[in-house]
């Protein structure tokens, strides 16, 4: 039997299986992860080049400066490695001391993180707890002393209020009923305006009159606000029965009533004669209470000072307290990640810093690259030259070295007197160690690309070399040790900032972090944000 084999079929069959695997699978996306571990970390530049004959090389500073010693002459022999010239380093060593004192405090605070506090530390971060309780108690104490004081204050200050509002009391009673009676008098048997008008102050006597009645019999017990509360209201009735008195006044000294009311009873709401119902006893009791009221709101001012000023004290003593508190259970409690790898990005941020000025001050020696004779002498002693600024010229005593051409993009990670490996096409399976003896500033355009012209000469040659051979190279451009390293495809970068996610408790966390050098096999050093072991996506 004849089996035939259709390409559509096997495609089915295909689609079925991973249709299969996605259904046991649920659908989700498979994620790996990758522990955070230290090593040591190269960068690299890989290009080839080729031999070609030795040509002369001007030497320059990779800093600018003053120059503080010429070592050569012209036609003087050199031998690679030897001193040509110094510059000025005198900021740069005050700069590198200063490095090295931060590194050496981030390194203090980070052992001392690691380490937690000592005995004798925590013996006085508790005696802070305990004195700060101390404190606490004597304000409190203080403040319930001042409590005392204030509340005998105001009872001393309100002493006499029972006492004035009873007087007061009976004085509106009998105004009440002198009003009464001069009404009843005089001002029902007429209607009349003045008649009308009479009535309505003997109305509004009364009303006053009774609303002062309601605190006559103030309970002894009665709050120093409840007291304060009804001297107010009386004063307010008092103005108003003696406001009313003077309407009456001129009630009484109308056309209407001046032959009908008797000279002696408007000589007695006038206040001429002593008299229960006169206006100058309303006038008194208001000055009476006018006064107690001053005097009441003068204590009232001194006591919410010193209560305000002991409820400060307290808070302050509180808050002292719960400092010291926060205080003795971080110095007890274990260090949290989070700030040992914020400590831990200090110290190699530190680091950086004290390996940069170094790298600078060996920059201020300018030592031959090669093996020659001097054949110009391009600055003198005192002179300040700039960066890249030719200072001599070196007739090479090899007559070969390798020229290579350097792409834009990793021309800016290369320095003069970097480290080479090469290797010859010609001669597989050897190794030649070299360095960067020349960069040539100006680039040059191939087939639309811009290129950087780099020299480079080897340690030791092979026998039978010849020019135009070509030679593999790798350029060390930088070097890290023992530093937190991640794969480059872990980094993303977004909004500017690198970002890795990390396995928290179960959870997959983003973490923002400080990436340095990028080195070889797609590493790259994380220089804070994460710590060793942390475990992220890969």
């Amino acid at each position: 039997m004849k089996i035939i084999k259709s390409p559509y079929i096997i495609i089915t069959v295909i689609a079925i299986i991973g249709l299969i695997f996605f259904l046991l699978s649920n659908g989700e996306e498979e994620i790996s992860f990758i522990s955070v571990e230290r090593g040591d970390l190269a960068q690299e530049v890989f290009e080839t080049g080729s031999t070609e004959k030795g040509e002369d090389v001007r030497v320059s500073f990779k800093e600018g400066g003053r120059i503080t010693s010429l070592l050569v002459k012209e036609g003087e022999s050199i031998e690679r490695g030897d001193l040509i010239a110094e510059i000025d380093r005198r900021d740069l060593q005050i700069s590198l001391r200063e490095a090295q004192a931060a590194l050496s405090s981030a390194n203090a605070n980070l052992e001392k993180l690691l380490e937690g506090a000592s005995v004798e530390e925590l013996d006085v971060v508790d005696s802070a707890v305990r004195s700060a309780q101390v404190a606490l108690d004597l304000a409190e104490e203080n403040k319930r002393e001042q409590e005392k004081v204030t509340n005998e204050m105001l009872r001393s200050a309100h002493q006499n209020t029972n006492t004035l509002l009873g007087e007061i009391n009976t004085t509106t009673n009998m105004i009440k009923r002198g009003v009464d009676d001069l009404t009843n008098k005089h001002f029902t048997r007429f209607v009349t305006e003045e008649t009308r008008e009479g009535r309505r102050i003997r109305d509004v006597i009364r009303r006053s009159a009774r609303e002062i009645e309601n605190y006559k019999d103030l309970a002894e017990g009665a709050s120093f606000e409840d007291k304060t509360k009804a001297l107010r209201e009386v004063e307010s009735n008092l103005k108003t029965i003696i406001s009313e008195l003077d309407n009456l006044i001129d009630v009484i000294e109308s056309d209407f009533y001046e032959d009908r009311i008797s000279q002696t009873e408007a000589d007695i709401i006038r206040g001429y004669r002593s008299h229960p119902t006169s206006r100058s006893n309303a006038t008194t009791a208001l000055a009476e209470v006018t006064s107690l009221l001053g005097s009441i709101s003068s204590v009232n001012a001194e006591v919410d000072a010193k209560l305000t000023a002991a409820r400060g004290n307290v808070n302050s003593a509180e808050s002292a307290l719960s400092q010291a508190k926060s205080e003795l259970s971080r110095a007890k409690a274990d260090p949290r990640s989070s700030d040992i790898q914020n400590a831990r990005g200090v110290v190699d941020q530190a680091r950086a810093r004290v390996e940069l000025f170094e790298s600078r001050i060996t920059d201020t020696y300018l030592r031959s690259p090669v093996s020659g004779i001097i054949s110009a002498s391009l600055a003198r002693e005192g002179e300040v030259v700039s960066l890249g600024s030719p200072v001599a010229v070196i007739v090479p005593d090899e007559d070969i070295q390798v020229g290579i051409d350097i792409y834009e993009g990793d021309i800016a990670k290369i320095n003069e007197g970097d480290k080479v490996e090469a290797t010859f096409v010609a001669f597989p399976g050897e190794k030649f160690d070299g360095e960067v003896v020349f960069i040539n500033p100006v680039g040059k355009i191939v087939d639309g690309v811009v290129y950087f012209e780099v020299k480079i000469i080897l340690d030791d040659y092979p026998e039978n070399t010849l020019p135009q051979m070509t030679v593999d190279i790798v350029i060390e451009t930088g070097r890290r040790e023992n530093v937190l390293i991640v794969p480059e495809r872990s980094v993303i970068t977004r909004d500017g900032k690198s970002i890795v996610r990390v396995y928290d408790n179960g959870d997959i966390v983003e973490k923002e972090v400080v990436v340095g050098l990028r080195g070889e096999g797609r590493m790259v050093e994380v220089v804070s944000g994460l710590e060793e072991g942390d475990k992220i996506v890969n």
